[in-house]
């Protein structure tokens, strides 16, 4: 049987084409060492910020990653970028388990979830939760938030607006009072961290016990009375 001859392969042929299967499997293990090198780099700032604030340096933060200071910069510019893409993937992480557990649990079993999350971001960041919280990023870069905002939009708006709907939810469900002010709700809820009662209450007993400690005074406020009984 005569085959064409487009499909008969040429010495030639075949060798490109294993060169070119090579270089494909080539660029995608760099690829591959390149995500890793930038998640162990994240991980490591993670860490170091959370020991030092911002006094935290790129080459202590190359080492502990186990990377170069060369490797590091190619990833990331400057430690406003760093701690901006930092900052960022934790924040997306914890908007996540926040919008699983607003589709998922009654009210207010979410909204004790949320405190939870709130305060696990705010352990695993040390000492740079105090920073965050009180608003101290133009010390750590002198042109203010832009250069640190500039490719990381803020999550607030969207924390905001889910805490609007699960506060709605529940007031519909009857489990919130039906006269909450729900501006005022969420207001109550943030003023529980940027004011650094969580803080002050985790310094005195431990994260989870203060988290839990805030959802249990702020629930009280704005659940709807338990009905008696006997009526």
């Amino acid at each position: 049987m005569n085959r064409s001859s487009d499909s008969v392969k040429t010495p030639e042929g075949c060798i490109l084409e294993g060169m070119a299967e090579l270089t494909h499997e080539g660029h995608r293990s760099e690829r591959s060492d390149a995500l890793a090198n930038r998640q162990r780099i994240l991980e490591a700032a993670r860490e170091v910020f959370a020991r030092r604030g911002l006094d935290a340096e790129m080459r202590e933060i190359a080492e502990r990653a186990g990377v170069g200071v060369g490797t590091l910069y190619r990833h990331f510019e400057s430690r406003e970028g760093l701690l901006a893409a930092l900052v960022h993937e934790a924040g997306q992480d914890m908007l996540r388990r926040v919008q699983a557990v607003a589709k998922t649990e009654e009210p207010s079993a979410a909204v004790r979830a949320m405190i939870r999350a709130a305060a696990e971001f705010c352990e695993r960041f040390g000492a740079l939760t105090e920073v965050l919280l009180a608003g101290e990023l133009d010390k750590f870069h002198l042109g203010g938030h832009d250069e640190f905002h500039a490719d990381h939009p803020d999550f607030a708006d969207e924390f905001r607006d889910l805490l609007a709907d699960l506060f709605q939810r529940g007031i519909h469900d009857g489990i919130f009072r039906a006269d909450l002010d729900v501006p005022v709700a969420i207001a109550a809820l943030e003023s529980i961290f940027v004011s650094g009662m969580l803080l002050a209450l985790a310094a005195q007993r431990s994260y989870p016990a203060g988290a839990d400690a805030a959802a249990d005074f702020f629930l009280a406020a704005i659940e709807a009375p338990k009905r008696s009984e006997s009526t």
